[in-house]
């Protein structure tokens, strides 16, 4: 019996249960007029972060719009100066990949202007000559050939200058026939012309005039010694001779190579684009790379023509190198200045102020100086090309740009921000 009437106690119990939480109409009715609690909350929460973002808006719209109020008593005080953006030329740079080489007006390749055979030689690479100093020496067949004509034509002049004195006083004196004196005086003249053109050749032989008085005077030099010596002062970078070599009259390579290398070229590549914005006469600032400070020079020659395959012009630039410190072959980077006759809108850097990482001008209007971002492309030590940001003929602070960045931070701060 107990049994029995257990189940239907907890039926019981269980639909007591589900009516309590079936909602009446009354209470459906006040539900539609009042809403739950966990909306209320979920539209609280919205409205807090709709609140955050209009906060974050409005901390962007102060930095994008950002207005400093002066007084004219103070902007005086404060030295700012307001000038219109104006339109007008801004000169640039332009980076170049550069080599440093050998100055070639103060490059001397010696070979002998004789074939002959190297009997000694008095120098290595790396030696520091001095202009005549002697390189090596060389048996020359063909140099005892031409001094060998050279003596025997200057006897014939010897003998053709005592005839001629001979038949000239024989002539005076009615001895001897006046056609006698004639071929005197003929034979003297061809003998002078032959010496002289031969002299002509031993100059081009390398041996100068004052060298050919003791040609066969000396028992001790042979007619076949050749002297190769340095033409210029500098230090020897190639050694070819050596002993025995037959070396040929031009042979290549050179017998020596010598450079003065305290004056040296950097040859710089310039790119179509700067071609027409560089020019010769252009300063230029060369970094070499090497931790010390950039060599300042100028451009002393832009060549026309572009190269062949790599289809780029070539500047040159001359610089002094006393110290040694561009050695040929090393790579450096030229910043050239380049001129540009484009009229575009600048300002001058004075101007420019940097706030949150965006450049910026100090633009007047009626309530002081509102801030404006601006974009800025090809920039000099004295104007900057304005891209965007700011219109020909606004006035702008140009002088005190900065003073007034510290005015607009000091109530910045004032106001508890801090950017």
């Amino acid at each position: 019996m107990k049994n029995i009437h257990m189940p239907i106690l907890l039926m019981s119990v269980l639909a007591m249960s589900l009516s309590a939480c079936i909602p009446s109409d009354e209470d459906r009715q006040r539900g539609d007029e009042s809403p739950a609690q966990s909306d209320v909350v979920h539209t609280e929460g919205d409205d807090a972060h709709e609140d955050h973002d209009e906060g974050e808006d409005a901390h962007g719209e102060h930095d994008e719009a950002a207005t400093l109020s002066l007084t004219e008593a103070r902007l005086e005080e404060l030295g700012i100066i307001v000038e219109p953006a104006e339109t007008g030329p801004v000169a640039g740079t332009a980076e170049l990949p550069g080599e440093v080489g050998f100055n070639q007006d103060r490059v001397a390749h010696v070979t002998p202007r004789v074939p002959g055979i190297v009997r000694t030689v008095e120098v290595t690479e790396g030696d520091a000559v001095e202009a005549g100093d002697l390189l090596a020496v060389l048996d020359s067949r063909a140099l005892a050939n031409a001094i060998s004509e050279y003596l025997a034509a200057r006897t014939r002049l010897n003998l053709a200058e005592q005839s001629y004195a001979r038949e000239e006083r024989l002539w005076e004196r009615q001895i001897s026939a006046e056609q006698d004196f004639l071929d005197a005086r003929q034979s003297l003249e061809e003998a002078r012309i032959l010496v002289r053109n031969i002299g002509q050749q031993l100059d081009a032989l390398g041996i100068p005039q004052v060298q050919r008085a003791n040609l066969g005077t000396s028992t001790n030099r042979p007619l076949t010694q050749y002297e190769l010596t340095a033409p210029i002062s500098g230090t020897v970078i190639e050694r070819h001779a050596v002993l025995g070599e037959v070396l040929e009259e031009g042979s290549q390579p050179p017998a020596f190579i010598i450079a003065d290398t305290s004056s040296v070229w950097i040859n710089a590549a310039v790119y179509g684009a700067d071609l027409g914005r560089i020019r010769a006469g252009a300063s230029v600032s060369i970094d070499l790379a090497d931790g010390g400070l950039p060599i300042e020079s100028t451009i002393a020659f832009i060549s026309p023509q572009l190269g062949e395959r790599t289809r780029t012009g070539r500047a040159r630039i001359i610089v002094d190198n006393i110290d040694d410190r561009l050695r040929p072959g090393t790579f450096v980077t030229v910043e050239a200045a380049t001129t540009d006759s484009r009229s575009v809108l600048r300002v001058p850097v004075s101007a420019l102020q940097t706030i949150d990482g965006e450049t910026v001008v100090f633009v007047r209007n009626h309530e002081g100086f509102a801030v404006r971002t601006v974009n800025i492309g090809a920039r000099t030590d004295a104007f900057a090309e304005i891209l965007s940001g700011l219109a020909p003929g606004e006035e702008i602070a140009t002088s005190g740009a900065f003073t007034l960045k510290a005015e607009l931070q000091k109530e910045e701060f004032g106001d508890g921000h801090a950017h």
